[in-house]
């Protein structure tokens, strides 16, 4: 953990340097990690970047949904009022994973906890930026700068599951195996699943084991869109019982 943090430090340093106007970058990683060394099933969320509210004077993040330590500092209160759905999505989703139950987000708070504490959540580039689906040639410059970063994590976090949210093809780190360089050993048999949602929108993921391994990596969508974190967490059930 020490490691990371110098790791993230140095990178920040150089990131404030190229934009100025930022304040800071966004830490992330595990949630909670006393529970999370103890829990039977790891799934590491691996999303583009943190999603800021835009100053479009100042080019700097008024507001930002996804503030890693504000979630843990307050879970308990997002709970109570109803706030921030994503990460109850991803908590139902871990939760279902976890307890191979039906995917539901009536959870109790202890049960979003229990859920919480399976998860890793990571950002792909640590600079607070306006998120955009377009993926351009400053965002790719921006994970190229913190990939020492997230190199680390996977080698701290260990993951069991991997589920990618439109990042599938944003990062050349491996994983599973951080050492090991990605493509010279991704030869995988991959399966593809479907869902048509009820305005006639199609929806493909597709869900593979790494290697000769149990490792599951899913190239799938982010949790928060529309009701995605249901049907994903059916297809990986799906995937998981035929596989």
């Amino acid at each position: 953990m020490k490691q990371i943090e110098k790791i993230f430090s140095n990178i920040e340093f150089s990131e404030l340097q190229k934009y100025p106007l930022l304040s800071s970058c966004m830490k992330d990683g595990i949630l909670f990690p006393s529970a999370f060394e103890e829990s039977p099933l790891k799934i590491a969320f691996i999303l583009k970047e943190p999603y800021a509210e835009w100053d479009e004077e100042s080019q700097t993040p008024k507001d930002c949904d996804y503030d890693f330590f504000d979630i843990i500092r307050d879970l308990k209160y997002h709970y109570d009022h109803d706030l921030n759905k994503t990460w109850l999505k991803v908590s139902a989703i871990a939760y279902a994973l976890k307890n191979k139950t039906d995917y539901t987000e009536n959870l109790s708070y202890e049960q979003v906890v229990e859920g919480l504490s399976c998860v890793a959540w990571i950002n792909l580039s640590k600079t607070p930026w306006k998120t955009t689906t377009k993926m351009d040639k400053a965002y790719y410059e921006r994970v190229a700068a913190w990939e020492p970063v997230v190199k680390a994590q996977l080698q701290e976090i260990k993951p069991d599951i991997v589920f990618y949210g439109n990042t599938w093809e944003a990062s050349t780190i491996n994983p599973i195996e951080p050492d090991i360089p990605w493509q010279t050993c991704f030869n995988v048999n991959e399966t593809k699943y479907e869902y048509t949602s009820d305005g006639g929108n199609k929806y493909r993921i597709f869900i593979s084991k790494y290697r000769n391994t149990n490792k599951i990596l899913v190239n799938g969508y982010h949790p928060g869109l529309g009701n995605s974190s249901q049907w994903q967490t059916e297809f990986i059930q799906e995937y998981m019982k035929n596989y």
